[in-house]
């Protein structure tokens, strides 16, 4: 890690110095914010010309791509041994892979499905249920009629800490990063 290239200042002893402080405060906002700019208008630049070169590319790989997958439907699959359902050609891999199952569910009312699932003393593997406490609402109930009830069975609040707090004010007439 580099030494700051400036003095850290003595902590201030009165209102003036403090408020001497903050205005550099605001000033290295400002700077900052202008630093900030200037990379993300260098990087967005980058990214324009980048996006001119690689949209060719692109394009050009996309129309090679549709090709080969028609070619290999209709006689790549003839390189194919075993098993295997993609092979090493020309330094990529070509073929086809499976793909994936997902479960279906034709019947009118899904709740009722699940309900009569549950019911099934063979069907406990294929159901999970999910519990879960209303942190909000139990949090507002410690203070309510079933305060006491929740403490006893262990819920109960901790308080958080303060955190500093060092912003720029935003002046009238100007633009807030």
């Amino acid at each position: 890690m580099t030494k700051p290239s400036f003095k850290p200042p003595r902590a201030p002893r009165t209102a003036e110095h403090a408020t001497e402080l903050l205005e550099r405060v605001s000033r290295l906002d400002g700077e900052a914010a202008t630093i900030a700019s200037n990379r993300d208008a260098a990087i967005a630049a980058t990214n324009a010309v980048a996006d001119s070169l690689l949209l060719p590319v692109l394009e050009e790989r996309s129309a090679v791509a549709g090709v080969l997958e028609a070619w290999w439907s209709k006689d790549g699959k003839s390189l194919l041994t075993g098993k295997r359902k993609t092979v090493e050609l020309g330094g990529c891999m070509i073929g086809t892979k499976a793909a994936s199952t997902s479960l279906t569910f034709t019947a009118d009312d899904f709740e009722a499905a699940v309900r009569a699932l549950q019911a099934e003393r063979w069907a406990k593997p294929y159901v999970s249920t999910k519990v879960s406490v209303d942190k909000a609402a139990t949090k507002k109930a410690l203070e309510g009629k079933h305060g006491e009830q929740l403490r006893t069975l262990g819920f109960g609040t901790s308080g958080g800490a303060d955190v500093f707090v060092l912003t720029t004010v935003a002046q009238a007439g100007t633009v807030a990063a």
